[in-house]
């Protein structure tokens, strides 16, 4: 019995030196030299937290961490932010530097649909980039390829959002921020549906920028999807007003016979098919609308003024439903 018992003992004593081992191994610095600015959102949870500093390389483990700052009973003062962190602190080292206060703040909002010179003007109305840098890098295909996107520009890639900035950030920061948010808001389960609507990464993207220009009212994004593969499987042209705005390089609220023949590779009425790139910066909401298009039937519609459109199933149809919109129009003046 007493073998027995100095062996159970010399194996629990084994199992917590080893245990203490793990601990210590998972809690030294990963000795990653760059900084990285790591934001955390309010009401985050030390595991959260945890993951995203160990898929920066800031720390071993997010468990080991989300354990430590438990044991420590630091839960609570982890406060939301952006922090400029390395690998060079072990976890405890870690865990003080998100006790200091967080990096002084520039915040922007970037609405969906803008294009990349747009999104450009309303950052450096932020006093966060200069636009012509900016539009000189997102129009640049080497960036492009070394953030994951296998595309002449950064055109659609460039994801809506709100961000906060540090006050000393440099523009490719801010497209590598910008472009890295993209991939985290498409993810592996959206990316799964493009064999299921039959586009590439690239025209998936494309048609969502153009879902986003049309699409007003949020319930009709997956129909206007619809309509629109449905004509690309038909062979048919999209005849997408947002993409004759593109080419146009203006906005207007009616477009003249004259603007639907401006020749450019963007005017659908013109092209077949998707045209060469995205045509602006598509938020979450017209990606999921792409990707879960509604099965329809309509070929057609045509806004009603409102925010809304009229769907048609035939050209006889859609005819009548302009003429519906334009006495509405005429009456309400």
């Amino acid at each position: 019995m007493l073998r027995i018992a100095t062996f159970s003992l010399v194996l629990s004593l084994a199992a917590i030196a080893g245990t203490a081992g793990a601990l210590w191994y998972y809690s030294q610095p990963t000795h990653l030299s760059q900084s990285h600015q790591i934001t955390i959102s309010p009401g985050s949870s030390a595991r959260t937290i945890g993951a995203q500093l160990e898929r920066a390389g800031i720390v071993r483990s997010a468990r080991v961490f989300a354990w430590t700052v438990r044991l420590q009973g630091l839960s609570a003062r982890l406060e939301a932010g952006t922090y400029a962190l390395t690998g060079q602190r072990d976890t405890p080292g870690v865990i003080q530097q998100l006790l200091e206060a967080p990096l002084q703040m520039r915040r922007a909002t970037i609405p969906e649909g803008l294009t990349r010179q747009e999104t450009a003007g309303v950052l450096a109305r932020q006093g966060i980039v200069d636009s012509l840098r900016f539009t000189q890098l997102s129009g640049d295909a080497e960036l492009a390829a070394h953030l994951g996107i296998e595309a002449p520009t950064l055109e659609g890639y460039l994801f809506p959002e709100t961000y906060f900035f540090a006050m000393e950030t440099s523009e490719e920061q801010v497209i590598a921020r910008l472009v890295g948010q993209f991939h985290r808001a498409l993810g592996d389960s959206l990316n799964d549906r493009l064999e299921a609507i039959g586009l590439d990464l690239h025209q998936a993207v494309t048609l969502a920028s153009i879902v986003e220009g049309e699409a007003q009212a949020a319930h009709e994004r997956p129909t206007i999807a619809g309509v629109f593969l449905r004509r690309l499987s038909l062979n048919r042209r999209l005849e997408s007003c947002a993409t004759v705005e593109y080419a146009l390089g203006v906005h207007k609220k009616r477009l003249t016979n004259a603007d639907l023949r401006v020749e450019s590779p963007f005017n659908t009425y013109r092209h077949r098919g998707l045209p060469p790139g995205p045509i602006g910066n598509p938020g979450k909401a017209a990606l999921i609308a792409t990707l879960y298009p509604e099965e329809t039937d309509f070929l057609y519609f045509v806004a009603r003024g409102d925010g809304t459109h009229i769907f048609s199933r035939t050209n006889e149809e859609h005819v009548a439903a302009k003429r519906k919109v334009k006495r509405l129009s005429s009456a309400s003046r």
